[in-house]
């Protein structure tokens, strides 16, 4: 015994060094072990199963033919909605260059006459002049002809507005009012003469063509197979012709073709279910389409989509960047390294936070991706397989441990 006190005594550094450095190590180790874990709230969340490829736009178009010797002025706009008969552009030949002639005397007689008016800027006066302001500052920044035309149909029509705004405020059978009435009357039978050129059909008027339009019958689409849908594509994608012309588009009727590879979303893939297509090309903007037609042709499907609402904004299109959204499953989200596996029972659970203790809870992966899994609980019998405690269930907000 006394050796040993002896020992201690002559070596009473070192042991104390050694105590020290036992105790970092012993910390280091604890600390190490605590800052593997960390907790993650349950939170409500979705996993897409998408697909990114190409749409191309299958539409439903008539060009007008007209005599393209002769000028002609849009008198409805480039992306605009035109009735049928409606009068969608203008001959520039003589008997234009007149009626144009009564019409800036007209306002040239209403410019004058409105000079002696009470000068009142109405809200509505004040509006038109904006207007005014950023068209006559857009016409100059224009080089395009068919912009040029357009501006300058605006830029006459707001005149034209502010006028008889003003007039209003004349009184009854005044020189305005007559002037107004007899300018009316001009612009009504000039939307009446053989100088326009008429709409056939009803839709948005368009004024470029691209020689595409009318190569596929529009009516037998759904009967069409794999290889007329490879050939729309190819010559979609192969096409570069672009000119003025007329044509009026349906915009309420159009297919959308998307080609995908045969893979793991092939299984989501239903005739006549609706899915969204997000247009990438214009940011993320989406579309709900009801899948009409799905060939399944070597490695790739062809998947003809039927839509009939929100496409004015995309029928200026051939073809579109998209992801085709197959299916969405919403629930209980989870990262996939709070998840663990029983060796024995070969089950999926995860550790929840209780107090200052954690629970084991066995859950079903309802769908996973690279880092996130939707999971529900599984019934009261798998808790009894397990041998577990049923009265813990996993819910939103629950605190989970995750190994880093």
């Amino acid at each position: 015994m006394g050796k040993v006190i002896d020992f201690i005594k002559s070596n009473i550094m070192i042991i104390f060094l050694v105590i020290i450095v036992v105790a970092f190590v012993s910390f280091y180790i604890i600390k190490d072990e605590f800052n593997r874990k960390t907790t993650y709230t349950v939170v409500q969340g979705q996993i897409e199963h998408a697909e990114e490829s190409n749409l191309y736009l299958i539409k439903k178009e008539t060009i007008i033919d007209y005599d393209k010797s002769q000028p002609i002025t849009a008198i409805v706009e480039q992306g605009k909605r035109a009735s049928k008969y409606e009068a969608v552009a203008i001959y520039q030949n003589a008997s234009y260059d007149d009626y144009l002639k009564q019409i800036d005397d007209i306002d040239k007689q209403l410019q004058t006459l409105v000079k002696d008016l009470p000068i009142t800027y109405s809200a509505d006066i004040s509006n038109i002049e904006q207007k005014i302001l950023k068209y006559s500052s857009d016409v100059q920044n224009t080089t395009s002809y068919l912009k040029m035309q357009e501006y300058k149909t605006k830029l006459d029509e707001l005149a034209y507005r502010k006028i008889v705004v003003l007039s209003n405020s004349s009184p009854d059978s005044s020189a305005i009012r007559d002037l107004v009435t007899k300018r009316e009357e001009l612009v009504k039978l000039s939307k009446l003469s053989d100088n326009n050129i008429f709409a056939p059909v009803s839709g948005v008027v368009a004024y470029k063509i691209d020689s595409i339009e009318g190569k596929y019958n529009f009516n037998t689409v759904e009967r069409m197979s794999a290889k007329d849908f490879e050939n729309i594509i190819g010559t979609y994608d192969n096409n570069s012709v672009s000119e003025f012309g007329i044509k009026i588009i349906d915009n309420f009727s159009a297919y959308l073709l998307v080609k995908t590879q045969n893979k793991d979303n092939e299984q989501y893939i239903n005739i006549g279910r609706t899915y969204k297509i997000r247009i990438s090309d214009l940011e993320n903007k989406t579309l709900n389409a009801r899948l009409k037609v799905n060939i399944k042709d070597g490695e790739y499907n062809y998947s003809l989509f039927e839509i009939d609402n929100e496409i004015d904004d995309i029928l200026d299109y051939r073809k579109l960047s998209c992801e085709v959204v197959w299916k969405t499953d919403s629930g209980m989200a989870i990262p996939l390294n709070s998840i663990h596996e029983d060796e024995i029972m070969h089950y999926k659970y995860v550790l929840m936070v209780y107090g200052t203790d954690y629970v084991k809870i066995p859950i079903r992966i309802i769908t996973q991706s690279d880092s996130i899994a939707i999971v529900e609980n599984v019934d009261k019998e798998e808790y009894k397989k397990y041998d577990l405690d049923d009265s813990f269930k996993l819910e939103l907000y629950d605190e989970l441990i995750i190994e880093q």
